[in-house]
């Protein structure tokens, strides 16, 4: 499988782009997600010409308005450098998957970085990085997380759900202008989007039936399901899927078989068992049994299970 191209911020990787000449080598990111994702390393405080090392900038607050400022100096302003920097790297991240920022920086922080008064007291009020914000408005759709919060298994799991589900989505819709594509890429999907919300996964459907209007309706699409896929999925609506499920093999379990699936699905829902146990019990009953309807399902497999994350959901 060809690696998923995702943007990073450059300290995550090893390199030595700090302010103060170190990094902020992320294990999780090179040694695990590298084997799936091929990265595109940025660092904005580096390509504005800042050096290396350098003095560093805080977030400073006058008035309305979210400034980046020399911790030292007010005067060296670099929230217009960093603003025009991204913009101009928009086009370079038009075929990025998913982009992860490093936590707390003042120019890369997307959730929660620390500001800051005129005077140096604290304010209320944490923002977001100056790069980052302009990123997270102009590409609101791209599968966005912070390397400190991959380190939440839920988290973790939900981000690379999305980011895989953008390489799907570019892969088998955006290459393929027949209404048929759509079509097919919700069939697979619909499992997945049912587990997340109901709600939307039931106005997506209402969209797919319009497939034949296009573009459009694919932009819709594609808003409604990337939305959908970022509220967490709930051990509710996981168990609701799976009795779901249950249902395709009516025909073809023996009563001591459904009796087991229905009892891990239980231990599931107690908290005894995490969500892959159900879910493998599902594979392998649908491989067994032929029910290609199932194996196409993302459901059953949204990520390589290398990766692990259901056993510890």
């Amino acid at each position: 499988m060809k690696k998923i191209k995702v943007a990073i911020s450059a300290c995550l990787l090893g390199q030595e782009v700090r302010y103060n000449g170190g990094h902020k080598h992320a294990p999780f990111c090179t040694q695990v997600l590298s084997k799936w994702f091929e990265y595109l390393p940025i660092c904005p405080e580096v390509e504005i010409g800042m050096g290396v090392p350098r003095e560093p900038i805080r977030l400073v607050m006058e008035g309305d308005q979210v400034r980046s400022k020399n911790v030292g100096d007010h005067s060296q302003d670099y929230t217009d450098q960093l603003t025009d920097y991204a913009h101009q790297k928009l086009p370079e991240l038009a075929d990025v998957c998913g982009y992860i920022f490093m936590q707390k920086s003042p120019s890369c922080g997307l959730f929660r970085v620390k500001a800051y008064l005129p005077t140096g007291m604290p304010h209320n009020e944490p923002q977001t990085g100056i790069y980052a914000k302009v990123i997270d408005d102009e590409l609101p759709l791209l599968p966005k997380e912070e390397a400190g919060r991959l380190n939440d298994v839920h988290l973790r799991e939900n981000f690379i759900i999305r980011v895989f589900a953008t390489d799907a989505w570019r892969r088998e819709v955006l290459s393929d202008n027949a209404p048929g594509a759509l079509v097919e890429f919700h069939r697979r999907y619909k499992f997945l989007l049912q587990a997340h919300s109901e709600v939307m996964y039931r106005e997506l459907g209402r969209l797919v039936a319009r497939a034949n209007e296009g573009e459009s309706i694919r932009r819709d699409y594609f808003q409604l399901f990337m939305q959908c896929l970022a509220k967490p999925a709930k051990i509710k609506s996981h168990v609701n899927v799976l009795y779901h499920l249950l249902g395709f093999f009516k025909n073809s379990l023996s009563t001591e078989a459904k009796a087991s699936i229905i009892k891990t699905i239980e231990q599931y829902q107690q908290q005894k068992v995490f969500l892959m146990t159900p879910l493998t019990m599902m594979r392998h009953y649908a491989e067994v049994h032929h029910i290609n309807y199932l194996l196409e399902q993302v459901y059953l497999q949204p990520y390589p299970n290398e990766l692990g994350l259901q056993n510890h959901i």
